[in-house]
Protein backbone atom coordinates (compact mmCIF):
# COMPACT_ATOMS: atom_id res chain seq x y z
CA UNK A 1 0.00 0.00 0.00
CA UNK A 2 2.82 2.42 0.91
CA UNK A 3 4.71 1.62 -2.33
CA UNK A 4 1.52 2.18 -4.35
CA UNK A 5 0.91 5.50 -2.58
CA UNK A 6 4.49 6.61 -3.23
CA UNK A 7 4.22 5.65 -6.90
CA UNK A 8 0.98 7.63 -7.21
CA UNK A 9 2.58 10.67 -5.54
CA UNK A 10 5.48 10.62 -8.02
CA UNK A 11 3.10 10.34 -10.98
CA UNK A 12 1.07 13.28 -9.65
CA UNK A 13 4.23 15.31 -9.07
CA UNK A 14 5.61 14.87 -12.57
CA UNK A 15 2.27 16.07 -13.90
CA UNK A 16 2.29 19.17 -11.68
CA UNK A 17 3.50 22.69 -12.40
CA UNK A 18 6.61 22.36 -10.23
CA UNK A 19 7.98 19.45 -12.30
CA UNK A 20 8.12 21.66 -15.41
CA UNK A 21 10.50 24.23 -13.90
CA UNK A 22 14.17 24.02 -14.88
CA UNK A 23 15.27 25.88 -11.75
CA UNK A 24 13.67 23.14 -9.62
CA UNK A 25 16.07 20.58 -11.07
CA UNK A 26 19.05 22.95 -10.89
CA UNK A 27 18.38 23.66 -7.21
CA UNK A 28 17.81 19.95 -6.53
CA UNK A 29 21.12 18.96 -8.18
CA UNK A 30 23.05 21.60 -6.24
CA UNK A 31 21.37 20.48 -3.01
CA UNK A 32 22.29 16.84 -3.64
CA UNK A 33 25.91 17.73 -4.45
CA UNK A 34 26.30 19.92 -1.37
CA UNK A 35 24.65 17.30 0.84
CA UNK A 36 27.01 14.62 -0.50
CA UNK A 37 29.97 16.92 0.19
CA UNK A 38 28.84 17.46 3.79
CA UNK A 39 28.30 13.73 4.36
CA UNK A 40 31.79 12.94 3.06
CA UNK A 41 33.30 15.59 5.33
CA UNK A 42 31.29 14.23 8.25
CA UNK A 43 32.65 10.73 7.66
CA UNK A 44 36.15 12.22 7.43
CA UNK A 45 35.65 13.83 10.85
CA UNK A 46 35.56 17.35 9.41
CA UNK A 47 33.31 19.70 11.39
CA UNK A 48 32.17 21.32 8.15
CA UNK A 49 29.94 18.26 7.84
CA UNK A 50 27.58 19.87 10.36
CA UNK A 51 26.23 21.85 7.39
CA UNK A 52 24.26 18.74 6.43
CA UNK A 53 21.65 19.85 8.96
CA UNK A 54 20.93 22.98 6.89
CA UNK A 55 20.67 20.99 3.67
CA UNK A 56 18.21 18.58 5.28
CA UNK A 57 16.25 21.63 6.44
CA UNK A 58 16.11 23.06 2.91
CA UNK A 59 15.00 19.69 1.53
CA UNK A 60 12.31 19.25 4.18
CA UNK A 61 10.75 22.69 3.86
CA UNK A 62 11.17 23.39 0.13
CA UNK A 63 11.22 20.06 -1.73
CA UNK A 64 9.00 17.60 0.14
CA UNK A 65 5.60 19.31 -0.08
CA UNK A 66 5.45 19.49 -3.91
CA UNK A 67 5.79 15.68 -3.94
CA UNK A 68 3.12 14.93 -1.35
CA UNK A 69 0.69 17.73 -2.26
CA UNK A 70 1.45 18.48 -5.95
CA UNK A 71 -2.06 19.71 -6.70
CA UNK A 72 -1.60 22.58 -4.24
CA UNK A 73 0.85 24.28 -6.64
CA UNK A 74 -1.13 24.20 -9.88
CA UNK A 75 -2.65 27.63 -9.19
CA UNK A 76 0.76 29.31 -8.97
CA UNK A 77 2.17 30.94 -12.12
CA UNK A 78 5.07 29.08 -13.73
CA UNK A 79 7.22 32.22 -13.57
CA UNK A 80 6.69 32.47 -9.80
CA UNK A 81 7.71 28.85 -9.19
CA UNK A 82 10.77 29.22 -11.43
CA UNK A 83 11.80 32.41 -9.66
CA UNK A 84 11.38 30.85 -6.21
CA UNK A 85 13.52 27.81 -6.96
CA UNK A 86 16.08 30.17 -8.43
CA UNK A 87 16.12 31.95 -5.07
CA UNK A 88 16.69 28.61 -3.33
CA UNK A 89 19.68 28.17 -5.63
CA UNK A 90 20.96 31.61 -4.57
CA UNK A 91 20.49 30.67 -0.93
CA UNK A 92 22.48 27.45 -1.34
CA UNK A 93 25.33 29.19 -3.13
CA UNK A 94 25.44 32.03 -0.60
CA UNK A 95 25.36 29.59 2.32
CA UNK A 96 28.15 27.43 0.88
CA UNK A 97 30.37 30.43 0.13
CA UNK A 98 29.96 32.20 3.48
CA UNK A 99 29.95 29.17 5.83
CA UNK A 100 33.76 28.65 5.85
CA UNK A 101 34.20 32.37 6.48
CA UNK A 102 31.67 32.32 9.32
CA UNK A 103 33.24 29.25 10.92
CA UNK A 104 36.75 30.75 10.85
CA UNK A 105 35.51 34.07 12.23
CA UNK A 106 33.55 32.52 15.09
CA UNK A 107 36.24 29.98 16.06
CA UNK A 108 38.89 32.71 16.22
CA UNK A 109 36.92 34.67 18.77
CA UNK A 110 38.16 34.22 22.30
CA UNK A 111 35.88 32.12 24.48
CA UNK A 112 34.93 33.17 27.99
CA UNK A 113 33.57 29.70 28.73
CA UNK A 114 34.95 27.42 31.43
CA UNK A 115 35.39 23.85 30.25
CA UNK A 116 37.19 22.28 33.24
CA UNK A 117 34.25 22.42 35.64
CA UNK A 118 34.63 18.73 36.52
CA UNK A 119 30.86 18.50 36.87
CA UNK A 120 29.72 14.89 36.59
CA UNK A 121 26.68 13.95 34.50
CA UNK A 122 24.82 13.22 37.73
CA UNK A 123 25.59 16.66 39.15
CA UNK A 124 24.41 18.33 35.97
CA UNK A 125 21.25 16.23 36.01
CA UNK A 126 20.51 17.25 39.59
CA UNK A 127 20.69 20.92 38.64
CA UNK A 128 18.53 20.45 35.55
CA UNK A 129 16.04 18.29 37.47
CA UNK A 130 15.71 20.92 40.20
CA UNK A 131 14.98 23.60 37.59
CA UNK A 132 12.52 21.28 35.82
CA UNK A 133 10.69 20.59 39.10
CA UNK A 134 10.40 24.30 39.95
CA UNK A 135 9.02 25.13 36.50
CA UNK A 136 6.69 22.11 36.56
CA UNK A 137 5.24 23.16 39.93
CA UNK A 138 4.73 26.72 38.68
CA UNK A 139 3.03 25.39 35.55
CA UNK A 140 0.69 23.19 37.62
CA UNK A 141 -0.10 26.16 39.85
CA UNK A 142 -1.03 28.19 36.76
CA UNK A 143 -3.41 25.36 35.86
CA UNK A 144 -5.13 25.64 39.23
CA UNK A 145 -3.47 22.49 40.56
CA UNK A 146 -4.76 20.30 37.74
CA UNK A 147 -1.80 17.93 37.26
CA UNK A 148 -3.42 15.84 34.52
CA UNK A 149 -4.57 18.97 32.71
CA UNK A 150 -1.04 20.36 32.87
CA UNK A 151 0.60 17.21 31.46
CA UNK A 152 -2.21 16.37 29.02
CA UNK A 153 -3.79 19.62 27.71
CA UNK A 154 -6.36 17.70 25.66
CA UNK A 155 -8.24 20.83 24.61
CA UNK A 156 -5.23 21.95 22.58
CA UNK A 157 -5.17 25.63 21.78
CA UNK A 158 -8.83 25.95 22.73
CA UNK A 159 -8.06 25.39 26.42
CA UNK A 160 -5.54 26.52 29.03
CA UNK A 161 -1.97 25.26 29.06
CA UNK A 162 0.88 25.66 31.53
CA UNK A 163 2.58 28.44 29.58
CA UNK A 164 -0.29 29.77 27.48
CA UNK A 165 -0.85 33.51 27.35
CA UNK A 166 -2.49 36.21 25.25
CA UNK A 167 -0.93 37.16 21.93
CA UNK A 168 -0.37 40.73 23.17
CA UNK A 169 0.64 41.22 26.80
CA UNK A 170 1.37 44.70 28.09
CA UNK A 171 2.23 43.72 31.66
CA UNK A 172 5.28 41.96 33.08
CA UNK A 173 3.40 38.65 33.35
CA UNK A 174 3.50 38.06 29.60
CA UNK A 175 7.29 38.36 29.49
CA UNK A 176 7.75 36.09 32.52
CA UNK A 177 5.37 33.44 31.15
CA UNK A 178 7.19 33.43 27.81
CA UNK A 179 10.54 33.22 29.57
CA UNK A 180 9.41 30.27 31.68
CA UNK A 181 7.87 28.51 28.68
CA UNK A 182 11.03 28.70 26.59
CA UNK A 183 13.17 27.71 29.56
CA UNK A 184 10.91 24.70 30.20
CA UNK A 185 11.40 23.73 26.53
CA UNK A 186 15.19 23.95 26.90
CA UNK A 187 15.23 22.02 30.18
CA UNK A 188 13.18 19.23 28.61
CA UNK A 189 15.67 19.00 25.74
CA UNK A 190 18.54 18.88 28.26
CA UNK A 191 16.90 15.94 30.02
CA UNK A 192 16.59 14.04 26.75
CA UNK A 193 20.30 14.43 26.06
CA UNK A 194 21.47 13.72 29.62
CA UNK A 195 19.72 10.32 29.58
CA UNK A 196 22.60 8.93 27.51
CA UNK A 197 25.38 10.07 29.84
CA UNK A 198 24.17 8.90 33.25
CA UNK A 199 26.47 6.25 34.70
CA UNK A 200 23.85 4.45 36.78
CA UNK A 201 20.48 2.98 35.87
CA UNK A 202 18.72 4.94 38.62
CA UNK A 203 19.85 8.32 37.32
CA UNK A 204 19.14 7.26 33.75
CA UNK A 205 15.61 6.25 34.69
CA UNK A 206 15.07 9.52 36.54
CA UNK A 207 16.14 11.61 33.52
CA UNK A 208 14.06 9.45 31.19
CA UNK A 209 10.99 9.66 33.43
CA UNK A 210 11.09 13.47 33.63
CA UNK A 211 11.63 13.68 29.88
CA UNK A 212 8.73 11.31 29.14
CA UNK A 213 6.37 13.05 31.58
CA UNK A 214 6.93 16.38 29.83
CA UNK A 215 6.56 15.33 26.17
CA UNK A 216 2.73 14.98 26.17
CA UNK A 217 2.43 18.63 27.18
CA UNK A 218 4.31 19.80 24.07
CA UNK A 219 2.42 17.39 21.82
CA UNK A 220 -1.11 18.24 22.94
CA UNK A 221 -0.39 21.97 23.25
CA UNK A 222 -0.31 21.89 19.44
CA UNK A 223 2.99 23.68 18.71
CA UNK A 224 4.99 21.29 16.55
CA UNK A 225 8.13 23.44 16.72
CA UNK A 226 8.22 23.24 20.54
CA UNK A 227 7.75 19.48 20.45
CA UNK A 228 10.57 19.12 17.90
CA UNK A 229 12.80 21.40 19.98
CA UNK A 230 12.31 19.02 22.90
CA UNK A 231 12.63 15.70 21.08
CA UNK A 232 15.17 16.35 18.27
CA UNK A 233 18.20 16.71 20.62
CA UNK A 234 17.25 13.34 22.12
CA UNK A 235 17.10 11.76 18.65
CA UNK A 236 20.43 13.26 17.55
CA UNK A 237 22.16 12.20 20.77
CA UNK A 238 20.84 8.68 20.32
CA UNK A 239 22.21 8.63 16.77
CA UNK A 240 25.70 9.69 17.88
CA UNK A 241 25.96 8.23 21.37
CA UNK A 242 23.42 5.40 21.56
CA UNK A 243 24.88 1.98 22.35
CA UNK A 244 23.07 0.02 19.64
CA UNK A 245 24.47 -1.09 16.30
CA UNK A 246 24.21 1.57 13.60
CA UNK A 247 21.76 -0.48 11.51
CA UNK A 248 19.48 -0.89 14.54
CA UNK A 249 19.70 2.83 15.28
CA UNK A 250 18.66 3.69 11.75
CA UNK A 251 15.73 1.27 11.94
CA UNK A 252 14.57 2.74 15.26
CA UNK A 253 14.94 6.29 13.90
CA UNK A 254 12.89 5.38 10.82
CA UNK A 255 10.11 4.10 13.09
CA UNK A 256 10.39 7.24 15.25
CA UNK A 257 10.07 9.58 12.27
CA UNK A 258 7.12 7.58 10.96
CA UNK A 259 5.40 7.99 14.34
CA UNK A 260 6.22 11.73 14.35
CA UNK A 261 4.71 12.09 10.90
CA UNK A 262 1.53 10.28 11.88
CA UNK A 263 1.27 12.14 15.18
CA UNK A 264 1.69 15.54 13.54
CA UNK A 265 -1.20 14.75 11.19
CA UNK A 266 -3.46 14.61 14.26
CA UNK A 267 -1.84 17.70 15.78
CA UNK A 268 -2.47 19.72 12.63
CA UNK A 269 -6.06 18.53 12.32
CA UNK A 270 -7.22 18.78 15.94
CA UNK A 271 -5.03 21.27 17.84
CA UNK A 272 -7.58 24.08 17.47
CA UNK A 273 -10.54 22.11 18.78
CA UNK A 274 -8.86 19.60 21.06
CA UNK A 275 -8.06 15.89 21.08
CA UNK A 276 -10.83 14.46 23.27
CA UNK A 277 -12.88 13.18 20.34
CA UNK A 278 -9.80 11.56 18.81
CA UNK A 279 -8.85 9.75 22.03
CA UNK A 280 -12.43 8.55 22.51
CA UNK A 281 -12.70 7.19 18.97
CA UNK A 282 -12.20 3.50 18.26
CA UNK A 283 -10.59 4.35 14.93
CA UNK A 284 -8.99 7.83 15.07
CA UNK A 285 -7.93 7.67 11.42
CA UNK A 286 -11.59 7.82 10.39
CA UNK A 287 -11.69 11.33 11.81
CA UNK A 288 -8.70 12.37 9.71
CA UNK A 289 -10.18 11.35 6.40
CA UNK A 290 -8.64 9.40 3.55
CA UNK A 291 -6.82 12.34 1.99
CA UNK A 292 -4.89 13.34 5.11
CA UNK A 293 -1.29 14.19 4.29
CA UNK A 294 1.57 16.08 5.89
CA UNK A 295 0.70 19.78 6.11
CA UNK A 296 2.80 22.80 6.93
CA UNK A 297 5.95 22.07 4.92
CA UNK A 298 4.83 24.40 2.11
CA UNK A 299 7.54 27.04 2.39
CA UNK A 300 8.08 27.01 -1.38
CA UNK A 301 4.44 28.08 -1.76
CA UNK A 302 4.98 30.84 0.80
CA UNK A 303 8.11 31.95 -1.06
CA UNK A 304 6.06 32.31 -4.25
CA UNK A 305 3.48 34.36 -2.36
CA UNK A 306 6.18 36.52 -0.75
CA UNK A 307 7.47 37.36 -4.24
CA UNK A 308 3.94 38.25 -5.35
CA UNK A 309 3.51 40.38 -2.21
CA UNK A 310 6.53 42.48 -3.18
CA UNK A 311 5.89 42.55 -6.94
CA UNK A 312 2.32 43.81 -6.58
CA UNK A 313 3.47 46.69 -4.40
CA UNK A 314 1.58 45.45 -1.35
CA UNK A 315 4.85 45.54 0.53
CA UNK A 316 8.47 46.54 0.08
CA UNK A 317 11.78 45.15 1.37
CA UNK A 318 12.38 46.12 4.99
CA UNK A 319 16.18 46.30 4.55
CA UNK A 320 16.81 44.36 7.74
CA UNK A 321 14.14 46.03 9.86
CA UNK A 322 12.18 42.80 10.25
CA UNK A 323 15.28 40.95 11.45
CA UNK A 324 15.99 43.81 13.86
CA UNK A 325 12.43 43.63 15.19
CA UNK A 326 12.91 39.89 15.73
CA UNK A 327 16.15 40.56 17.62
CA UNK A 328 14.52 43.17 19.88
CA UNK A 329 11.30 41.24 20.40
CA UNK A 330 12.44 40.15 23.88
CA UNK A 331 11.81 43.67 25.24
CA UNK A 332 8.56 43.58 27.24
CA UNK A 333 5.69 45.61 25.83
CA UNK A 334 5.33 47.44 29.15
CA UNK A 335 8.79 48.96 28.46
CA UNK A 336 8.25 49.40 24.71
CA UNK A 337 4.49 49.95 24.21
CA UNK A 338 4.85 50.56 20.46
CA UNK A 339 6.89 47.40 19.87
CA UNK A 340 6.16 46.19 16.31
CA UNK A 341 4.01 43.11 15.92
CA UNK A 342 5.83 40.49 13.90
CA UNK A 343 4.47 39.45 10.50
CA UNK A 344 1.13 41.26 10.79
CA UNK A 345 1.22 43.15 7.46
CA UNK A 346 2.00 40.03 5.46
CA UNK A 347 -0.67 38.02 7.33
CA UNK A 348 -3.27 40.68 6.52
CA UNK A 349 -2.30 40.61 2.84
CA UNK A 350 -2.66 36.82 2.91
CA UNK A 351 -6.27 37.27 3.99
CA UNK A 352 -6.13 36.54 7.72
CA UNK A 353 -7.22 39.97 8.93
CA UNK A 354 -10.09 40.08 11.41
CA UNK A 355 -12.27 43.01 12.45
CA UNK A 356 -13.51 41.19 15.55
CA UNK A 357 -11.16 41.98 18.43
CA UNK A 358 -12.45 38.95 20.26
CA UNK A 359 -11.04 36.70 17.52
CA UNK A 360 -7.56 38.11 17.42
CA UNK A 361 -5.77 40.65 19.58
CA UNK A 362 -3.27 41.18 16.78
CA UNK A 363 -5.83 42.18 14.15
CA UNK A 364 -5.38 38.79 12.46
CA UNK A 365 -6.64 35.34 13.38
CA UNK A 366 -3.28 33.75 12.60
CA UNK A 367 0.24 34.75 11.66
CA UNK A 368 1.99 33.27 8.62
CA UNK A 369 5.59 32.06 8.52
CA UNK A 370 7.30 33.25 5.33
CA UNK A 371 10.00 30.58 5.54
CA UNK A 372 13.75 30.75 5.99
CA UNK A 373 14.33 32.13 2.49
CA UNK A 374 11.07 34.08 2.31
CA UNK A 375 12.09 36.00 5.42
CA UNK A 376 15.30 37.03 3.68
CA UNK A 377 13.30 38.20 0.65
CA UNK A 378 10.99 40.28 2.85
CA UNK A 379 14.05 41.89 4.43
CA UNK A 380 16.45 42.44 1.52
CA UNK A 381 14.52 41.84 -1.68
CA UNK A 382 14.35 39.11 -4.27
CA UNK A 383 18.06 38.98 -5.16
CA UNK A 384 19.98 39.82 -2.00
CA UNK A 385 17.35 38.37 0.35
CA UNK A 386 18.16 34.68 -0.27
CA UNK A 387 21.87 35.42 0.10
CA UNK A 388 21.22 37.29 3.38
CA UNK A 389 19.29 34.27 4.70
CA UNK A 390 22.22 32.06 3.65
CA UNK A 391 24.64 34.27 5.57
CA UNK A 392 22.50 34.07 8.73
CA UNK A 393 22.37 30.27 8.49
CA UNK A 394 26.15 30.23 7.92
CA UNK A 395 26.61 32.17 11.16
CA UNK A 396 24.34 29.71 12.95
CA UNK A 397 26.39 26.76 11.67
CA UNK A 398 29.56 28.56 12.79
CA UNK A 399 28.13 28.81 16.30
CA UNK A 400 27.20 25.11 16.25
CA UNK A 401 30.74 24.21 15.18
CA UNK A 402 32.12 26.29 18.04
CA UNK A 403 29.92 24.46 20.58
CA UNK A 404 30.92 21.12 19.05
CA UNK A 405 34.61 22.02 19.39
CA UNK A 406 33.92 22.70 23.08
CA UNK A 407 32.27 19.31 23.65
CA UNK A 408 34.92 18.25 26.19
CA UNK A 409 32.47 19.89 28.54
CA UNK A 410 29.24 17.89 28.76
CA UNK A 411 27.35 21.15 29.23
CA UNK A 412 28.63 22.42 25.87
CA UNK A 413 27.86 19.11 24.19
CA UNK A 414 24.26 19.31 25.42
CA UNK A 415 24.12 22.90 24.16
CA UNK A 416 25.29 21.74 20.73
CA UNK A 417 22.67 19.00 20.58
CA UNK A 418 19.94 21.50 21.48
CA UNK A 419 21.14 23.94 18.80
CA UNK A 420 21.42 21.21 16.17
CA UNK A 421 17.90 20.08 17.06
CA UNK A 422 16.56 23.61 16.51
CA UNK A 423 18.09 23.91 13.03
CA UNK A 424 15.16 22.26 11.27
CA UNK A 425 12.72 24.66 12.95
CA UNK A 426 14.67 27.58 11.45
CA UNK A 427 13.48 26.42 8.02
CA UNK A 428 10.03 27.76 8.88
CA UNK A 429 11.45 31.15 9.85
CA UNK A 430 14.77 32.54 11.04
CA UNK A 431 13.38 34.05 14.20
CA UNK A 432 14.25 34.46 17.85
CA UNK A 433 11.01 32.65 18.66
CA UNK A 434 12.79 29.49 17.48
CA UNK A 435 16.14 30.27 19.10
CA UNK A 436 14.99 31.29 22.59
CA UNK A 437 15.39 27.77 24.06
CA UNK A 438 19.05 27.73 22.93
CA UNK A 439 19.63 31.25 24.25
CA UNK A 440 18.19 30.49 27.68
CA UNK A 441 20.10 27.19 27.71
CA UNK A 442 23.32 29.09 26.99
CA UNK A 443 22.79 31.37 29.98
CA UNK A 444 22.04 28.32 32.14
CA UNK A 445 25.31 26.72 30.96
CA UNK A 446 27.33 29.87 31.67
CA UNK A 447 25.87 30.16 35.18
CA UNK A 448 26.63 26.50 35.85
CA UNK A 449 30.19 26.93 34.59
CA UNK A 450 30.83 30.02 36.69
CA UNK A 451 29.38 28.40 39.79
CA UNK A 452 31.36 25.19 39.31
CA UNK A 453 34.59 27.03 38.59
CA UNK A 454 34.59 28.54 42.06
CA UNK A 455 34.67 25.02 43.50
CA UNK A 456 37.06 23.37 41.06
CA UNK A 457 39.36 26.18 39.97
CA UNK A 458 42.54 24.10 40.13
CA UNK A 459 41.27 20.85 38.56
CA UNK A 460 42.52 19.66 35.12
CA UNK A 461 40.67 19.77 31.78
CA UNK A 462 37.81 17.34 31.23
CA UNK A 463 38.22 14.40 28.88
CA UNK A 464 35.91 14.01 25.90
CA UNK A 465 32.54 12.77 27.10
CA UNK A 466 31.75 9.45 25.38
CA UNK A 467 29.60 6.81 27.07
CA UNK A 468 30.93 3.32 27.68
CA UNK A 469 30.55 0.68 24.95
CA UNK A 470 30.97 3.34 22.25
CA UNK A 471 29.97 2.23 18.77
CA UNK A 472 31.14 3.49 15.34
CA UNK A 473 28.95 6.60 15.34
CA UNK A 474 30.18 7.49 18.82
CA UNK A 475 33.80 7.23 17.68
CA UNK A 476 33.03 9.63 14.84
CA UNK A 477 31.28 11.94 17.28
CA UNK A 478 34.15 11.76 19.73
CA UNK A 479 36.85 12.49 17.16
CA UNK A 480 35.09 14.61 14.57
CA UNK A 481 37.10 17.74 15.17
CA UNK A 482 40.40 16.14 16.17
Amino acid sequence: MMILSTSTSFEAFFGSAVAHELTFYLAAVVLVVLTAESCIKLLNRDTFGITVGVYVTVFGWYFVDPFINPEEYDYLPSSSLGQSYGQILLFLIGFRVFTPVAIRWILRRRSSGVFDTRLTPEQILRGVAALWLVLFIIGIARMGGDVMGAVFPLDGRAGPTMWGRGAVESGPSGFLISFAGYLFNAVTAFLGVLVFFQRSIAWRLLAGAMFAITLPYFFFAGARNHFLAAVMPFILTYLFYGRHLLILKLAILAIAFFCLNEGFKFVTAFRLGGFREVLASENPYELLGEDSTIRGLNMIEELCLVNTYLETGAGSPAYGAKYLNELLNFIPRMIWPSKPMLGIDYAKWRGFETVDSAEGELGVNTTVAAGMIGGGVLNFGQIFGPVAAGILMALWVGLLVRWWEQRKSLLRLVLFMLGAGLTFNLGRDITMLVLWPAIFAYFFVRLAEMRATKRFRQLPQLATVVPANAGPMQVIAGRLSQ
